[in-house]
């Protein structure tokens, strides 16, 4: 690093909140996003914006993003990047798409995997809008559960819908990506919008998004007229234009959500009670949507250079080691205790009930 990358580096440190598990790959996911907050910090000075409030929270769901186009920018995932600027400046890299959670409260339930899929097909081909394959695409999925508490049935759905990412997604929007600016910082090109530019995009967003919301919403009250939504939030887009979240839950005021973990582990139901204290007294209180991923097998990893490209060395149980720059396409797991995390460890929580998983249907 050059002397400006190495003293911006050492703020992106002291502004890291690190609530993450602090896993082998939540060790790695920081390395690599202190790089990108890094980068952030730089191009917020080069193009003259004040850039001493920055914040980067690491929830328990921190991990690598096996989006490769927004990992190789220097974005993580199962975090919030926060910066305090008059001026709208957004990097667009860290790729938005309104990804989010429905949850309602079913009446009764009486579906099999096979009539349920029936429904939803019925209800895609009904929709222009809506593609068959919006919903079995990496981790998304509908899920049925089961409360012993209160002997009822939920129903979730998380998702996004194509037409999110063509409108918001820069190599898919002539005209979005004609009006980015780029700088080259540590080596790579750092691509934003500014001013006028930045404004647009967030009201594209927000329109997205209430579009996006509009049809997970219509979804499940086309398969379950009588069901009662308890919770709808967006997890992967913007909660305000200066503040990014990257699987997790943001809001001003306490709240109640479910926090996805693997298809057969029971789903928990947290109440976020205490919020994150960041820069300027500002505090949010915040959550993990899931689980996130974690590389399998490995009990140590570490960075062996700096930069976006950096080749990491994992090592395994039995000491061997494996050199690479490439963990998208590792094999994986999905965390199954976050939740605790979070309630548990850090004390952002409690967790309010656990429900059994019924079905998980993923088409």
């Amino acid at each position: 690093m050059d002397t400006i990358s190495q003293k911006n580096y050492q703020k992106a440190v002291e502004h890291f909140h690190d609530f993450s598990t602090g896993d082998p790959t939540s060790v790695l996911a920081k390395e690599h996003g202190l790089i990108g907050l890094t980068r952030i910090i730089t191009c917020m000075q080069r193009i003259g914006l004040a850039s001493m409030e920055v914040d980067f929270i690491a929830l328990p769901d921190f991990t690598y993003t096996r989006n490769a186009l927004r990992w190789n920018a220097g974005f993580p995932y199962g975090c919030i990047v926060r910066f305090d600027t008059k001026t709208p400046f957004i990097p667009v890299d860290f790729r938005p798409n309104c990804c989010g959670v429905v949850f309602a409260e079913l009446p009764d339930y009486a579906e099999t995997a096979q009539s349920l899929q029936n429904k939803y097909y019925k209800i895609v081909q009904s929709y222009s809008d809506i593609y068959k394959s919006d919903f079995n695409r990496r981790n998304h999925f509908m899920g049925i559960y089961y409360s012993q508490k209160t002997e009822r049935y939920y129903f979730l759905l998380h998702g996004s819908f194509n037409f999110a990412k063509k409108a918001l997604y820069s190599e898919r929007n002539e005209v979005l990506a004609s009006g980015l600016k780029s700088e080259t910082i540590m080596g790579e090109p750092f691509t934003y919008l500014i001013e006028d530019k930045a404004e647009d995009y967030y009201k594209s967003y927000l329109e997205h998004e209430q579009r996006t919301m509009y049809y997970r919403e219509l979804i499940t009250k086309s398969l379950f007229p009588q069901a009662k939504i308890m919770f709808h939030q967006t997890h992967e887009g913007f909660f305000g234009i200066n503040t990014i979240l990257l699987g997790a839950y943001a809001d001003c005021a306490p709240f109640a959500c479910p926090i996805m973990l693997a298809p057969e582990c029971d789903l928990p139901i947290i109440q976020v009670n205490e919020s994150v204290s960041v820069s300027k007294g500002t505090n949010l209180y915040c959550a993990p949507h899931g689980g996130g991923y974690a590389l399998g097998g490995i009990s140590a990893a570490r960075t062996i250079n700096t930069g976006l490209n950096g080749e990491l060395v994992l090592t395994y149980p039995n000491h061997s080691e494996m050199l690479t720059n490439n963990v998208l396409d590792m094999p994986f797991y999905y965390r199954t205790q976050t939740e605790k995390f979070w309630c548990d460890k850090y004390h952002f929580g409690a967790e309010d009930d656990r429900l059994q998983p019924i079905l998980n249907l993923k088409v």
